[in-house]
Protein backbone atom coordinates (compact mmCIF):
# COMPACT_ATOMS: atom_id res chain seq x y z
CA UNK A 1 0.00 0.00 0.00
CA UNK A 2 1.23 3.60 -0.75
CA UNK A 3 2.17 5.76 2.45
CA UNK A 4 0.70 9.36 2.89
CA UNK A 5 3.21 11.78 2.59
CA UNK A 6 2.55 14.87 4.63
CA UNK A 7 2.65 18.19 3.56
CA UNK A 8 3.75 20.72 6.22
CA UNK A 9 2.81 24.31 6.17
CA UNK A 10 4.89 27.34 7.02
CA UNK A 11 6.05 30.42 5.26
CA UNK A 12 10.03 29.89 6.11
CA UNK A 13 10.97 26.28 4.99
CA UNK A 14 12.10 27.26 1.69
CA UNK A 15 16.03 28.23 3.15
CA UNK A 16 19.33 27.54 2.33
CA UNK A 17 19.64 25.26 4.93
CA UNK A 18 16.51 23.57 4.18
CA UNK A 19 15.38 24.24 7.85
CA UNK A 20 11.86 23.58 9.19
CA UNK A 21 8.94 26.56 10.73
CA UNK A 22 8.83 26.51 14.46
CA UNK A 23 5.56 26.35 15.92
CA UNK A 24 3.57 24.94 12.88
CA UNK A 25 1.70 21.75 13.03
CA UNK A 26 -0.85 22.24 9.93
CA UNK A 27 -0.47 19.55 7.75
CA UNK A 28 -2.30 18.71 4.50
CA UNK A 29 -2.21 14.62 3.01
CA UNK A 30 -1.53 14.12 -0.34
CA UNK A 31 -3.47 11.49 -2.23
CA UNK A 32 -1.71 8.52 -3.96
CA UNK A 33 -2.25 10.54 -7.15
CA UNK A 34 -0.70 13.36 -6.12
CA UNK A 35 2.32 11.73 -4.40
CA UNK A 36 3.24 9.82 -8.14
CA UNK A 37 2.16 12.98 -10.38
CA UNK A 38 5.27 14.58 -7.93
CA UNK A 39 7.51 11.62 -7.55
CA UNK A 40 7.45 10.77 -11.24
CA UNK A 41 8.49 14.34 -12.19
CA UNK A 42 11.75 14.01 -9.18
CA UNK A 43 12.42 10.58 -10.59
CA UNK A 44 13.10 12.17 -13.98
CA UNK A 45 15.69 14.77 -12.81
CA UNK A 46 17.13 12.62 -10.93
CA UNK A 47 17.90 10.17 -14.05
CA UNK A 48 18.57 12.72 -16.20
CA UNK A 49 21.70 14.18 -13.96
CA UNK A 50 22.17 10.07 -12.85
CA UNK A 51 21.60 10.90 -8.91
CA UNK A 52 19.64 8.43 -6.54
CA UNK A 53 17.14 9.99 -3.35
CA UNK A 54 16.26 8.01 -0.57
CA UNK A 55 12.66 8.10 -1.20
CA UNK A 56 11.83 7.03 2.30
CA UNK A 57 13.07 10.60 3.56
CA UNK A 58 11.07 12.85 1.00
CA UNK A 59 8.61 15.42 2.61
CA UNK A 60 7.04 17.82 1.48
CA UNK A 61 5.84 21.36 2.54
CA UNK A 62 4.56 24.89 1.53
CA UNK A 63 7.52 27.46 1.20
CA UNK A 64 7.93 31.02 0.00
CA UNK A 65 11.01 31.54 -2.56
CA UNK A 66 12.92 33.76 -0.95
CA UNK A 67 14.24 37.06 -2.97
CA UNK A 68 16.63 37.31 -5.74
CA UNK A 69 19.54 38.73 -4.09
CA UNK A 70 23.17 38.45 -2.96
CA UNK A 71 22.36 36.16 -0.01
CA UNK A 72 20.53 33.63 -2.20
CA UNK A 73 22.65 34.23 -5.10
CA UNK A 74 24.18 31.03 -4.67
CA UNK A 75 20.74 29.00 -4.40
CA UNK A 76 19.28 30.84 -7.34
CA UNK A 77 22.67 30.20 -9.34
CA UNK A 78 22.63 26.41 -8.55
CA UNK A 79 18.90 25.65 -9.79
CA UNK A 80 19.81 27.98 -12.92
CA UNK A 81 22.51 25.81 -13.35
CA UNK A 82 20.92 22.27 -14.12
CA UNK A 83 18.29 24.28 -16.43
CA UNK A 84 15.60 25.31 -13.87
CA UNK A 85 15.48 29.06 -13.60
CA UNK A 86 13.74 30.72 -9.86
CA UNK A 87 14.76 34.10 -10.91
CA UNK A 88 10.92 35.03 -12.17
CA UNK A 89 9.24 33.00 -9.23
CA UNK A 90 10.58 34.97 -6.48
CA UNK A 91 8.83 35.67 -3.73
CA UNK A 92 5.95 33.43 -4.56
CA UNK A 93 4.34 30.56 -2.79
CA UNK A 94 5.53 26.91 -3.84
CA UNK A 95 5.94 23.60 -2.65
CA UNK A 96 9.10 22.44 -1.92
CA UNK A 97 10.03 18.42 -1.66
CA UNK A 98 12.98 17.45 0.47
CA UNK A 99 14.92 14.17 0.31
CA UNK A 100 18.54 12.72 1.16
CA UNK A 101 20.63 12.74 -1.95
CA UNK A 102 22.48 9.46 -2.56
CA UNK A 103 25.49 9.11 -5.53
CA UNK A 104 24.82 6.28 -7.13
CA UNK A 105 26.92 3.92 -5.11
CA UNK A 106 24.91 4.67 -1.80
CA UNK A 107 26.96 7.06 -0.44
CA UNK A 108 25.01 10.34 0.85
CA UNK A 109 25.73 13.48 -0.53
CA UNK A 110 23.87 16.10 1.22
CA UNK A 111 20.03 17.34 0.55
CA UNK A 112 18.19 17.99 -2.50
CA UNK A 113 15.72 20.22 -3.12
CA UNK A 114 13.12 20.29 -5.53
CA UNK A 115 10.50 23.64 -5.99
CA UNK A 116 6.91 23.30 -7.71
CA UNK A 117 4.96 25.85 -9.10
CA UNK A 118 1.17 25.20 -10.21
CA UNK A 119 2.38 21.29 -9.91
CA UNK A 120 5.36 21.70 -12.19
CA UNK A 121 8.64 21.60 -11.19
CA UNK A 122 10.68 24.65 -11.49
CA UNK A 123 13.95 24.70 -9.34
CA UNK A 124 16.37 22.19 -7.69
CA UNK A 125 19.57 22.13 -5.61
CA UNK A 126 21.23 20.44 -3.04
CA UNK A 127 22.71 21.48 0.11
CA UNK A 128 26.47 19.38 0.86
CA UNK A 129 29.72 19.85 1.11
CA UNK A 130 32.08 21.00 3.89
CA UNK A 131 30.49 24.14 3.79
CA UNK A 132 26.37 22.92 3.36
CA UNK A 133 26.21 25.20 0.96
CA UNK A 134 23.55 25.04 -2.40
CA UNK A 135 25.43 23.40 -5.16
CA UNK A 136 23.87 22.41 -9.04
CA UNK A 137 22.91 18.85 -9.68
CA UNK A 138 26.48 19.28 -12.27
CA UNK A 139 28.24 19.67 -9.40
CA UNK A 140 28.65 16.09 -8.72
CA UNK A 141 31.77 16.02 -5.87
CA UNK A 142 31.93 19.49 -3.98
CA UNK A 143 35.04 18.98 -1.13
CA UNK A 144 34.33 17.12 1.83
CA UNK A 145 36.74 18.93 3.98
CA UNK A 146 38.11 22.75 3.34
CA UNK A 147 41.89 22.45 1.87
CA UNK A 148 43.11 25.70 2.21
CA UNK A 149 44.02 26.23 -1.05
CA UNK A 150 46.09 29.70 -2.49
CA UNK A 151 45.07 29.08 -5.72
CA UNK A 152 42.63 27.21 -8.50
CA UNK A 153 43.11 25.93 -11.95
CA UNK A 154 42.52 28.12 -15.01
CA UNK A 155 42.73 25.80 -17.82
CA UNK A 156 42.72 27.00 -20.88
CA UNK A 157 44.82 23.93 -22.76
CA UNK A 158 47.66 22.39 -23.23
CA UNK A 159 50.41 25.12 -23.34
CA UNK A 160 51.76 24.94 -26.68
CA UNK A 161 55.47 25.98 -25.89
CA UNK A 162 56.70 22.33 -26.00
CA UNK A 163 58.72 20.43 -28.21
CA UNK A 164 58.02 16.99 -29.76
CA UNK A 165 60.67 14.24 -29.43
CA UNK A 166 59.41 11.14 -31.10
CA UNK A 167 60.04 7.87 -28.94
CA UNK A 168 58.98 4.30 -27.86
CA UNK A 169 58.07 4.46 -24.40
CA UNK A 170 55.57 1.80 -22.38
CA UNK A 171 52.24 2.02 -23.05
CA UNK A 172 51.34 2.53 -19.58
CA UNK A 173 53.08 5.07 -18.63
CA UNK A 174 55.83 5.18 -14.95
CA UNK A 175 55.17 4.59 -11.32
CA UNK A 176 58.13 6.67 -10.34
CA UNK A 177 60.64 9.44 -10.99
CA UNK A 178 63.45 10.78 -9.20
CA UNK A 179 63.47 14.56 -10.10
CA UNK A 180 66.94 13.85 -12.02
CA UNK A 181 65.06 12.76 -15.01
CA UNK A 182 65.25 8.83 -14.23
CA UNK A 183 61.64 7.25 -14.71
CA UNK A 184 61.24 3.81 -13.49
CA UNK A 185 58.18 1.94 -15.28
CA UNK A 186 57.07 -1.91 -14.46
CA UNK A 187 56.85 -4.48 -17.27
CA UNK A 188 55.85 -8.25 -17.00
CA UNK A 189 56.96 -7.78 -13.36
CA UNK A 190 59.82 -5.99 -13.46
CA UNK A 191 61.60 -2.33 -12.70
CA UNK A 192 62.55 -1.04 -16.68
CA UNK A 193 64.46 2.73 -15.90
CA UNK A 194 64.49 5.46 -18.24
CA UNK A 195 67.16 8.24 -18.67
CA UNK A 196 66.88 11.47 -21.02
CA UNK A 197 69.88 12.56 -22.60
CA UNK A 198 69.83 15.69 -25.37
CA UNK A 199 66.80 14.74 -27.20
CA UNK A 200 67.43 10.57 -26.75
CA UNK A 201 65.32 8.21 -24.14
CA UNK A 202 67.75 5.36 -23.51
CA UNK A 203 66.65 2.60 -21.44
CA UNK A 204 69.48 2.06 -18.35
CA UNK A 205 68.84 -0.68 -16.75
CA UNK A 206 65.95 -3.56 -16.11
CA UNK A 207 66.35 -4.64 -12.29
CA UNK A 208 64.62 -8.23 -12.16
CA UNK A 209 63.29 -9.07 -8.33
CA UNK A 210 64.26 -12.95 -7.24
CA UNK A 211 62.55 -15.84 -8.91
CA UNK A 212 59.06 -16.32 -7.69
CA UNK A 213 58.56 -11.96 -7.01
CA UNK A 214 57.71 -9.35 -8.96
CA UNK A 215 56.99 -5.60 -8.60
CA UNK A 216 53.94 -4.48 -7.45
CA UNK A 217 54.67 -1.05 -7.13
CA UNK A 218 57.70 1.72 -6.93
CA UNK A 219 58.50 5.02 -5.74
CA UNK A 220 61.62 6.86 -4.74
CA UNK A 221 62.69 7.81 -1.60
CA UNK A 222 64.56 10.81 -0.57
CA UNK A 223 68.00 10.33 0.92
CA UNK A 224 70.43 13.23 0.81
CA UNK A 225 71.61 13.83 -2.97
CA UNK A 226 70.80 10.68 -4.19
CA UNK A 227 67.57 8.74 -3.36
CA UNK A 228 66.09 5.83 -2.83
CA UNK A 229 64.11 3.67 -5.34
CA UNK A 230 62.00 1.21 -3.14
CA UNK A 231 59.81 -1.82 -4.61
CA UNK A 232 57.33 -3.24 -3.32
CA UNK A 233 57.55 -7.17 -4.03
CA UNK A 234 54.98 -9.88 -4.30
CA UNK A 235 54.35 -13.43 -5.13
CA UNK A 236 52.06 -14.50 -7.56
CA UNK A 237 49.75 -16.83 -7.26
CA UNK A 238 46.32 -18.32 -8.90
CA UNK A 239 42.86 -18.16 -6.87
CA UNK A 240 40.96 -20.82 -6.00
CA UNK A 241 37.46 -19.47 -6.47
CA UNK A 242 37.62 -17.22 -9.73
CA UNK A 243 41.09 -18.60 -11.39
CA UNK A 244 41.97 -15.24 -10.50
CA UNK A 245 45.73 -13.96 -10.50
CA UNK A 246 46.62 -13.38 -6.55
CA UNK A 247 49.17 -11.02 -5.77
CA UNK A 248 50.74 -11.84 -2.16
CA UNK A 249 53.13 -9.00 -1.02
CA UNK A 250 56.39 -10.25 0.71
CA UNK A 251 58.91 -7.37 0.88
CA UNK A 252 60.07 -3.85 0.38
CA UNK A 253 63.41 -3.45 -1.25
CA UNK A 254 65.51 -0.36 -1.34
CA UNK A 255 67.89 0.18 -4.63
CA UNK A 256 70.72 2.70 -4.23
CA UNK A 257 71.53 5.21 -7.31
CA UNK A 258 73.94 2.22 -8.20
CA UNK A 259 70.67 0.46 -8.61
CA UNK A 260 71.88 -2.51 -6.04
CA UNK A 261 69.69 -3.72 -3.63
CA UNK A 262 70.38 -2.57 0.04
CA UNK A 263 68.04 -2.56 3.11
CA UNK A 264 64.76 -4.23 2.77
CA UNK A 265 61.77 -4.29 4.80
CA UNK A 266 59.98 -7.67 5.68
CA UNK A 267 55.89 -7.40 5.52
CA UNK A 268 53.52 -8.52 8.40
CA UNK A 269 50.72 -8.54 5.62
CA UNK A 270 50.31 -10.16 2.71
CA UNK A 271 47.85 -7.33 1.56
CA UNK A 272 50.45 -4.80 0.98
CA UNK A 273 48.93 -2.93 -2.64
CA UNK A 274 50.87 0.68 -3.04
CA UNK A 275 54.09 2.63 -1.98
CA UNK A 276 54.01 6.18 -1.73
CA UNK A 277 56.86 8.59 0.00
CA UNK A 278 57.50 12.33 1.06
CA UNK A 279 60.19 13.95 2.95
CA UNK A 280 62.34 10.97 3.67
CA UNK A 281 59.11 8.70 4.95
CA UNK A 282 58.10 6.14 3.08
CA UNK A 283 53.79 5.18 3.28
CA UNK A 284 53.08 1.57 2.52
CA UNK A 285 49.14 0.68 1.86
CA UNK A 286 48.12 -2.65 3.19
CA UNK A 287 44.56 -3.76 4.09
CA UNK A 288 42.46 -0.70 4.61
CA UNK A 289 45.25 1.59 5.99
CA UNK A 290 48.44 3.73 5.49
CA UNK A 291 51.55 3.02 7.08
CA UNK A 292 54.57 5.18 7.40
CA UNK A 293 57.98 4.10 7.53
CA UNK A 294 61.70 6.48 8.26
CA UNK A 295 64.73 5.30 8.90
CA UNK A 296 66.45 5.44 11.69
CA UNK A 297 69.52 3.59 13.91
CA UNK A 298 67.51 0.37 13.75
CA UNK A 299 67.39 0.89 10.13
CA UNK A 300 63.35 1.31 8.68
CA UNK A 301 60.86 1.20 11.36
CA UNK A 302 56.98 1.65 10.85
CA UNK A 303 55.76 4.74 13.04
CA UNK A 304 52.34 5.35 12.57
CA UNK A 305 49.36 3.48 11.24
CA UNK A 306 46.32 5.18 9.61
CA UNK A 307 42.96 3.88 8.92
CA UNK A 308 41.02 4.09 5.94
CA UNK A 309 37.90 3.28 4.67
CA UNK A 310 39.05 1.88 1.36
CA UNK A 311 42.08 0.09 0.02
CA UNK A 312 44.58 1.74 -2.63
CA UNK A 313 46.41 0.64 -5.35
CA UNK A 314 48.23 3.73 -6.61
CA UNK A 315 49.73 6.94 -4.40
CA UNK A 316 50.41 9.86 -5.90
CA UNK A 317 51.48 12.90 -3.71
CA UNK A 318 52.10 15.87 -5.08
CA UNK A 319 51.69 20.00 -4.04
CA UNK A 320 48.67 21.01 -6.71
CA UNK A 321 48.21 24.47 -5.54
CA UNK A 322 52.22 25.71 -4.88
CA UNK A 323 51.53 26.85 -0.86
CA UNK A 324 53.89 24.31 0.35
CA UNK A 325 51.35 21.63 1.45
CA UNK A 326 51.21 18.54 0.19
CA UNK A 327 48.34 16.67 -1.80
CA UNK A 328 47.78 12.83 -0.95
CA UNK A 329 46.11 11.82 -4.02
CA UNK A 330 44.97 8.03 -3.64
CA UNK A 331 42.47 5.57 -5.81
CA UNK A 332 41.52 1.91 -5.12
CA UNK A 333 40.86 1.56 -9.36
CA UNK A 334 37.09 2.80 -8.59
CA UNK A 335 37.42 5.88 -6.75
CA UNK A 336 39.61 8.96 -6.68
CA UNK A 337 40.29 10.19 -3.21
CA UNK A 338 42.41 13.19 -2.15
CA UNK A 339 43.91 13.44 1.17
CA UNK A 340 45.89 15.92 3.66
CA UNK A 341 48.12 14.14 5.50
CA UNK A 342 47.97 16.18 9.35
CA UNK A 343 49.80 15.18 12.61
CA UNK A 344 46.19 14.37 13.73
CA UNK A 345 45.84 11.71 10.73
CA UNK A 346 44.63 11.91 7.03
CA UNK A 347 41.76 14.60 6.34
CA UNK A 348 39.67 13.15 3.22
CA UNK A 349 39.52 16.77 0.87
CA UNK A 350 37.62 15.27 -1.82
CA UNK A 351 36.58 12.17 -3.58
CA UNK A 352 34.37 10.58 -6.38
CA UNK A 353 31.82 8.31 -5.66
CA UNK A 354 31.81 5.99 -8.02
CA UNK A 355 32.25 1.94 -6.41
CA UNK A 356 32.66 0.71 -9.32
CA UNK A 357 35.62 -1.21 -11.47
CA UNK A 358 37.07 2.46 -13.90
CA UNK A 359 40.39 3.45 -13.47
CA UNK A 360 43.71 1.91 -14.58
CA UNK A 361 47.16 2.38 -14.14
CA UNK A 362 49.68 5.21 -12.12
CA UNK A 363 48.30 8.41 -11.24
CA UNK A 364 50.31 11.89 -12.34
CA UNK A 365 50.11 15.19 -11.91
CA UNK A 366 51.64 18.44 -13.57
CA UNK A 367 50.97 22.24 -14.45
CA UNK A 368 50.35 21.45 -18.50
CA UNK A 369 49.19 24.90 -18.98
CA UNK A 370 51.54 27.26 -17.05
CA UNK A 371 48.73 28.38 -14.82
CA UNK A 372 51.13 27.34 -11.66
CA UNK A 373 48.05 24.81 -10.80
CA UNK A 374 48.60 21.22 -11.29
CA UNK A 375 45.98 19.06 -13.06
CA UNK A 376 45.61 15.62 -12.06
CA UNK A 377 46.01 12.37 -14.71
CA UNK A 378 44.76 8.63 -14.64
CA UNK A 379 43.35 6.53 -17.13
CA UNK A 380 40.28 5.06 -17.20
CA UNK A 381 39.08 1.24 -18.00
CA UNK A 382 39.67 2.11 -21.48
CA UNK A 383 43.25 3.63 -21.40
CA UNK A 384 42.10 6.98 -21.64
CA UNK A 385 43.65 9.84 -19.64
CA UNK A 386 40.75 11.64 -17.44
CA UNK A 387 42.15 14.77 -16.18
CA UNK A 388 40.78 16.68 -13.17
CA UNK A 389 41.93 20.41 -12.44
CA UNK A 390 41.18 21.77 -9.04
CA UNK A 391 38.42 24.32 -8.57
CA UNK A 392 36.80 25.88 -5.75
CA UNK A 393 33.98 23.62 -5.27
CA UNK A 394 36.16 20.46 -5.69
CA UNK A 395 38.30 18.65 -8.59
CA UNK A 396 36.14 18.02 -12.12
CA UNK A 397 37.27 16.24 -15.32
CA UNK A 398 38.13 18.40 -17.85
CA UNK A 399 38.27 15.57 -21.46
CA UNK A 400 37.47 18.27 -23.70
CA UNK A 401 40.64 17.79 -25.59
CA UNK A 402 41.28 14.22 -24.91
CA UNK A 403 40.72 11.76 -27.43
CA UNK A 404 39.64 8.29 -27.32
CA UNK A 405 42.64 6.10 -26.15
CA UNK A 406 44.68 9.07 -25.70
CA UNK A 407 47.25 8.87 -22.58
CA UNK A 408 48.79 11.58 -21.29
CA UNK A 409 51.74 11.45 -18.28
CA UNK A 410 53.11 14.18 -17.18
CA UNK A 411 56.77 14.43 -15.61
CA UNK A 412 60.18 16.34 -15.82
CA UNK A 413 62.17 14.57 -17.67
CA UNK A 414 64.70 17.21 -18.62
CA UNK A 415 65.10 18.35 -14.84
CA UNK A 416 64.25 22.13 -15.42
CA UNK A 417 61.16 22.35 -12.66
CA UNK A 418 58.82 22.83 -15.61
CA UNK A 419 56.48 19.34 -16.37
CA UNK A 420 57.00 18.05 -19.43
CA UNK A 421 54.41 14.99 -20.84
CA UNK A 422 54.43 11.87 -22.32
CA UNK A 423 51.52 11.47 -25.08
CA UNK A 424 50.17 7.91 -26.12
CA UNK A 425 47.27 8.01 -28.78
CA UNK A 426 45.50 4.95 -29.47
CA UNK A 427 47.33 2.53 -27.42
CA UNK A 428 49.82 0.41 -28.97
CA UNK A 429 49.29 0.95 -32.55
CA UNK A 430 49.14 4.39 -32.19
CA UNK A 431 51.68 7.37 -31.93
CA UNK A 432 54.02 8.16 -29.24
CA UNK A 433 55.48 11.24 -28.44
CA UNK A 434 57.52 13.18 -25.28
CA UNK A 435 56.84 17.11 -25.41
CA UNK A 436 59.49 18.77 -23.67
CA UNK A 437 59.10 22.40 -21.99
CA UNK A 438 60.86 25.48 -23.75
CA UNK A 439 63.33 26.80 -22.04
CA UNK A 440 62.05 30.55 -21.37
CA UNK A 441 63.07 33.24 -23.70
Amino acid sequence: MKKMILLLLGVCLFCMAGCSAEGTDDSISLSAGEQEAYMAQIDGVMDEFYWNYDKDSLTFRSAEIPQDDDENARLFSASEDAGYSLKSASGSQSITATAELLHYNGDAAGEVNFVFLNDKLSGVYYIGGYDDKAYSLRERNPFLANGNFKAYENWTGINTQYRQISERLPVDGFVAEDGKGVAASIQNGKIVLYHLSGSVISKMRTLTPQRGLEAVSAVYVENGEDDLLAVLLADKTDSDEEDAEVKRSEKVVFYDSGFQPREEISLESEDCTALGSEAGKLFLFADQAMETYEWGEDGWQRIKRQSLRHRVTQCHIADLDGNGKMEYLLTDGMDLYLYHNLETGLLKLWSTHLGVESLYGALYSGDLNGDGVKEVYICDATGTAIRYILTERGLRSSNEDIQYGQAIYPSDWNGDGIDDYWNITEGEDGESSLFLSKPAS
